[in-house]
C-alpha cells in the first residue's frame, strides 16, 4: 500500500541470534531478526517519515509493538498498534489484539485476538449521527417522540344493584278472643239484652209529663 520511498529508513537491527531483555525505544525503523522480550515503541519526535518495525521470519517478539507501520513475518506475542498500516505476511503468527488504520493480510498469516480498525476523527464525526440513530426494531424513547395525546375514555355505566327479595313472614296468629268461646259469647249477648231492658225501664229514660 505504501511505496518504499515513503517508508522510514531502517537504522536499528536486532540480528539473528541476539536475545534482548527489556523495552526498546527507537527512531525511524528497526528490524528484528533475533528475539526481543519487551515492548517496541517508536519515537515519532525523532522520526521525519514516521516509525516502522519489521519482524522477519526469524524474529520473535514477546511484548507489544507500537509504531506507525508494522510488518510481521515472524512471531509476535502481544498487542500490535499500527497508527497507519499493519502488514501481516504469509509466515506471520500473532497472538494478541491488533489495531490499525489500514490492514494488509497475506494468505497464511494467523491472528489470535481481536482486530480493531482505527477510525480517523473526520470519519468518526461523519458517522456520529448515524451511530446515534436507534437500530431497527428498537422503540424510540418517549422523550424523543414528544408528548402523546391523552385518550379520553368514556365513563362506563355502573351496574345498578338489583333489589333483593324480602323473605315473606308468616301472618301472626291473633290471640283467641273471648268471643271465640261459644259460652262466653252467649253470656255477653245475655248481658247486652239485660242492659238494654234496664235502660228502657229506668226513670231517667221516661219522658217527664207536664203538670
Amino acid at each position: 500500500m505504501f511505496s518504499k520511498s515513503k517508508q522510514p529508513p531502517i537504522r536499528s537491527l536486532i540480528a539473528q541470534g541476539c536475545h534482548v531483555h527489556g523495552d526498546i525505544t527507537f527512531a525511524d525503523g528497526i528490524r528484528i531478526d533475533g528475539t526481543v522480550e519487551g515492548t517496541l515503541s517508536g519515537d515519532e519526535a525523532k522520526s521525519k517519515k514516521g516509525t516502522l518495525v519489521f519482524v522477519s521470519e526469524h524474529g520473535r517478539v514477546s511484548g507489544g509493538i507500537q509504531a506507525d507501520t508494522i510488518i510481521v513475518n515472524g512471531v509476535v506475542e502481544g498487542p500490535l498498534h499500527a497508527a497507519l498500516m499493519l502488514d501481516l505476511q504469509p509466515k506471520a503468527r500473532v497472538n494478541g489484539d491488533v489495531s490499525y488504520r489500514q490492514l494488509e493480510m497475506h494468505q497464511g498469516a494467523l491472528i489470535s485476538g481481536r482486530m480493531q480498525p482505527i477510525v480517523p476523527p473526520a470519519a468518526a464525526e461523519e458517522r456520529g449521527p448515524a451511530a446515534q440513530a436507534a437500530p431497527p426494531g428498537v422503540p424510540e424513547p418517549a422523550a424523543a417522540r414528544g408528548p402523546q395525546p391523552q385518550s379520553q375514555s368514556q365513563p362506563q355505566p355502573q351496574p345498578q344493584p338489583q333489589p333483593q327479595p324480602q323473605p315473606q313472614r308468616a301472618p301472626a296468629v291473633p290471640p283467641l278472643a273471648a268471643q271465640d268461646n261459644p259460652l262466653q259469647a252467649l253470656d255477653a249477648l245475655d248481658a247486652a239484652r239485660r242492659n238494654a231492658a234496664a235502660t228502657k225501664t229506668s226513670p231517667a229514660a221516661q219522658p217527664s209529663k207536664l203538670a
